[in-house]
């Protein structure tokens, strides 16, 4: 099998990224070469939500540097990301729309739950026996510049994800409001990160423990470049991450920067990434934390492979989707047996009909995770489980799902026990594919059910 060029590139919301790559079946994935940009587009877009003029100037001409670049590589097949930062901002179809007409790139506006199962995916890069990891109780802990994403593993399944409003940026903000007013200003910030984990691990750790924790993202590779003297590699235990806490705690970004060789923006995030990790190592009670400097390149290639069949993987995420949806229909108390043979039937009619219905196999995923949580809406009350079961599904991140995807769900749930009503009617403005695909779907369900 011959060798594939690919390209990556993520406009985020500390750097523009470009990564090259050769996609091989029999050698794997080749990173060729890596093209960062540094700026600071997250900390205005975070705090004012607009994008300006300047900075769609900047994004653009950068952007215009990655093509010539790719013509240089050959390069025909590439995707192009952004994340929280374009997406939190009001002006991101003006934001958008300029990307396109000025550098001629369709850029990908990522979901929460689409970005971190992407991210997720990018481990499948790295030269660790994943599947061996997460037969143990594992978290992967994926901090980003705008939130924190934690999915817990168990038995080789994934069973929650979860996402906390904690990311570097938004804690490096909250850092510079109060370390001019307080004398312990440390102590003030360790206080704000440790509520949000004490939430979450009441609501969701409870009494389990964590023997693993599998960090990805740039913020791990950068707090790893702190400590040469300890020779890691893979792993990092808590002892190192108090090490290196008690190393940078009263040091300045520019001490960091200048001494490590980072970047000012990275070295401002490192504190912050340190505590997250900290933190979180103290609630879970984790035994090894696995330093994975993947990013959403990484994950973007193992998709695109995945997508084109260049290469076969050996975990199975059609499963994690499913296995997250029915985390959700157990928090909420579903009967796992009646929902078990809803699905089965559900399945049985979308196979037996595709002559008829004309829908995709991500349709089919889309109908077994709405016959999965077509009751939930019974733990707030029995006698309306559709409206109900629509506002728990529109309120609960489902991992690999688009939002879009997940008002999907919503309302062939919804539909499952309602009438559905013309398209003029429906609350959420729906395209003519997407109500034809929900009305296939509930159709489908209701017959099932």
């Amino acid at each position: 099998m011959g060798i594939s060029p690919y390209a990556a590139i993520v406009i985020g919301s500390k750097n523009m990224l470009m990564k090259v790559y050769e996609i091989s079946g029999g050698k794997g994935f080749r990173t060729v070469d890596e093209i960062r940009y540094e700026y600071e587009l997250g900390k205005e877009a975070y705090f004012t939500r607009k994008i300006t003029f300047a900075q769609i100037e900047e994004i653009c001409n950068v952007l215009m540097e990655f093509q010539q670049r790719m013509r240089e590589y050959a390069i025909t097949e590439f995707r192009c990301y952004a994340t929280s930062a374009i997406r939190n901002a009001k002006n991101q179809v003006s934001v958008l729309n300029q990307i396109k007409i000025r550098t001629g790139v369709d850029v990908i506006m990522l979901s929460n739950s689409e970005l971190r199962f992407l991210m997720y995916k990018g481990i499948q890069v790295l030269d660790i026996d994943f599947n061996k990891i997460i037969e143990k109780n594992t978290a992967i802990l994926d901090i980003g510049s705008g939130s924190v994403q934690v999915s817990l593993f168990d038995k080789q399944a994934l069973y929650m994800t979860q996402n906390l409003d904690i990311g570097t940026v938004k804690v490096r903000g909250f850092l510079e409001s109060v370390e001019n007013n307080v004398l312990d200003y440390i102590s003030v910030l360790e206080e704000y990160i440790q509520y949000e984990f004490d939430m979450f691990k009441s609501g969701y750790l409870k009494d389990k423990d964590i023997k693993n924790v599998i960090a990805i993202g740039d913020e791990i590779k950068n707090i790893n470049r702190l400590i040469p003297e300890l020779h890691l590699t893979d792993t990092m235990s808590y002892e190192q991450i108090l090490y290196i806490y008690k190393k940078i705690k009263k040091a300045s970004y520019q001490d960091i920067a200048l001494k490590y060789g980072l970047s000012i923006e990275d070295a401002r995030m490192v504190l912050p990434s340190v505590l997250i990790y900290k933190t979180f190592l103290e609630r879970s009670k984790a035994d090894t934390v696995y330093i994975c400097a993947t990013n959403l390149c990484d994950g973007s290639v193992v998709d695109y492979a995945q997508e084109t069949k260049k290469i076969k993987l050996s975990h199975d995420f059609y499963q994690d989707i499913v296995a997250s949806a029915k985390y959700i229909g157990k928090r909420y108390r579903y009967s796992k047996v009646h929902a078990q043979y809803i699905t089965d039937l559900a399945l049985e009619i979308f196979d037996k009909t595709k002559k008829f219905h004309g829908l995709t196999q991500r349709d089919r995923l889309i109908l077994e995770i709405s016959a999965i949580l077509h009751d939930i809406g019974k733990y707030v009350n029995l006698n309306d489980p559709g409206k109900n079961g629509y506002q728990l599904i529109i309120s609960t991140e489902i991992m690999g799902l688009s939002h879009r995807e997940r008002e999907e769900v919503a309302n062939i749930v919804l539909y499952n026990t309602q009438e559905l009503p013309d398209t003029d009617e429906l609350d959420t403005a729906f395209w003519r594919e997407e109500y034809l695909r929900i009305a296939k779907l509930s159709s489908i369900l209701r017959l099932a059910n």
